[in-house]
Order: C-alpha cells, then structure tokens, then sequence
C-alpha cells in the first residue's frame, strides 16, 4: 500500500523583479519571515546559494504567534526540518527536499518574469511515510491549509525584505 502523498499548488505575483524575487526566496532562511509555521531558518553550509546548499527550518503545527503567546518553548512546539537543494536555476526555478522518520517533503519554485513583477509557481509535496494511503484526502487538506498560510504573506515579505 502507497503512503499517502499530499500536494500544494499556488501562482504568487510578487511586485519586485525576478532578480531580486529569486534572491530572497531561494534564500530560505528568510522562510521564517513569510512563513508563521516557520519558527527559525538557517543555512547549514557555506558558500553561495546553489545545488548542495542546506537549510535548517525549525517549525510546526502552530504559528510562530500562537507558540509565543502561550509561551511554549520551540523544542516542545516545533520540529527540525532540513532541508537541501537538489535543483538550482538562478533566477528561473529551484528545488528543495528533506525527509525526517515520518515525513518526505520537495518544495519547487518557478519564477517568470512579469514586466516589474514576477509571477511565482509553487508547487510542494509531502508523503508521511508511516500511514496508509486512507488518510491522503485529510492530509490534503490540512496541507492545503498549511500552504495558504505559509504563503499568504510572501509577496508583501519579499517586497518589505529586499
């Protein structure tokens, strides 16, 4: 029996140019900015951003706001996520995936140019490893909702971050 895949899709248009778009969010670190599940990002190798680059995203189920107002230690509320580069276009496209004990997880970009603006395809998958194929209509939503939110705030992020 298949694992239960669930997949996100979602086009963002980013009032910056596709130079300055890519920079930002190819850098994931800056993931904690435009992501409220994104509690804490960092590049965990050295050298420019490219294929081999990894990042650390510490995060969870709860937004960033939540987990402060109860005043919950980020060990308890989130989980490490790492992530790796596995593909590196610049300023066309990329790919990220990671994997923990019960999750699989590939976040792919894809940046157009838009006359000022830049048009962003994002398209993520995540398998949870351990379950039957029964839960992948719940999980489909629950990560549908997890995108909407990670993503809402991205154009007005990239545009305040660079």
């Amino acid at each position: 029996m298949m694992p239960p895949v669930a997949t996100y899709e979602t086009i963002l248009t980013i009032p910056r140019p596709i130079d300055e778009t890519f920079a930002f969010v190819s850098d994931f670190r800056n993931a904690a900015k435009w992501d409220p599940r994104t509690y804490a990002a960092e590049k965990t190798t050295d050298g420019p951003i490219g294929v081999g680059t990894r990042f650390m995203l510490t995060g969870g189920m709860m937004p960033g706001s939540v987990v402060k107002r109860l005043h919950l230690p980020v060990s308890v509320a989130g989980m490490s996520l790492p992530y790796g580069v596995v593909a590196f276009d610049a300023p066309n496209s990329f790919t990220l995936k990671g994997e923990s004990g019960m999750l699989r997880w590939c976040d792919h970009l894809e940046f157009t140019a838009d006359g000022d603006s830049t048009r962003l395809s994002y398209f993520a998958e995540l398998e949870m490893k351990r379950f039957s194929s029964a839960g992948e209509a719940l999980l489909t939503r629950l990560f549908q909702r997890i995108g909407d939110g990670a993503t809402a705030d991205l154009p007005d992020t990239v545009v305040r971050g660079t």
